[in-house]
């Protein structure tokens, strides 16, 4: 069977906290939304949201409840405006003294937070989190500009504009396969295709490829280790001959289930 890494992957909480009545429709609206982005990359989840409620704390400002939970980044807050827009807040938490002696934020009660479109949430934190981008710039597009300020109001709300589930799964990923479960070609056709240019390709056997989700594109491949370590410290023994080969989700086969976590509203 085909070894797909993403299976066996400790999932991120994201915690949200819930600031006002909602109704139980309404909040299995929200898990869906971020349900829709968090499987956009893969039909495996790597985050979840886990809702908590916090309706008591209505009044507090955004800069109170960061202070409350100093160690999430990023902090969601659901408010009475999520049902109708499909915003979300998303906290990432307050400016550096290094921020403000370069002139990006007001002083360091200056918050980094936007309201963006629960859908872009995973795809925002995963772009943060490598520094692919700074929230800073994505609230330069909802015309909120450096020096960004101790207290701003975003008219406009942010959404990346992409397509989650028609766009899905277009980033590869990595398998693992054991003897039998490829077919490799050194003709020019297939080979052709990759540049620069290997001496031979694989791809996974068909009904293989169907178990596991996968489309079947010609892809190179290299040996497989040993063995792998899995996240609950037990390790995987892989046959002599398996290949670690370039792969990608098939959208057609790969349905993707969002659940809620256990716990979570």
């Amino acid at each position: 069977m085909v070894y797909i890494p993403n299976l066996h992957y400790d999932k991120q909480r994201l915690l949200a906290l819930l600031t006002a009545d909602l109704t139980s429709a309404q909040l299995d609206r929200i898990q869906e939304l971020f349900g829709i982005g968090a499987t956009s990359r893969s039909p495996y989840l790597a985050e979840e949201l886990f809702i908590e409620d916090k309706r008591e704390w209505s009044h507090l400002s955004h800069a109170d409840l960061m202070r409350a939970y100093p160690e999430q980044d990023p902090l969601l807050v659901i408010d009475s405006h999520t049902p109708h827009d499909g915003e979300i807040w998303y906290i990432e938490g307050f400016a550096t003294a290094d921020d403000v002696a370069n002139g990006l934020a007001e002083s360091l009660n200056t918050l980094y937070k936007i309201r963006m479109d629960i859908r872009d949430v995973v795809m925002q934190f995963a772009s943060y989190s490598v520094a692919n981008t700074h929230i800073s710039n994505d609230l330069w597009h909802v015309n909120v500009h450096i020096q960004i300020p101790d207290d701003f109001e975003q008219k406009t709300l942010f959404c990346s504009g992409t397509n989650h589930i028609r766009e899905r799964y277009n980033d590869s990923t990595w398998v693992i396969t054991t003897p039998g479960e490829l077919e490799d070609s050194t003709t020019l056709e297939p080979v052709g295709s990759i540049i620069p240019r290997p001496e031979i390709v694989y791809r996974v056997k068909k009904d293989i490829a169907r178990q596991a989700g996968l489309e079947r594109k010609w892809m190179v491949a290299s040996d497989a280790p040993n063995e792998c370590e899995l996240p609950n410290k037990t390790n995987l023994t892989f046959l002599p001959g398996s290949k670690v080969v370039q792969s990608e989700y098939d959208p057609d086969v790969a349905i993707p289930v969002y659940k809620r976590p256990i716990g979570s509203l």
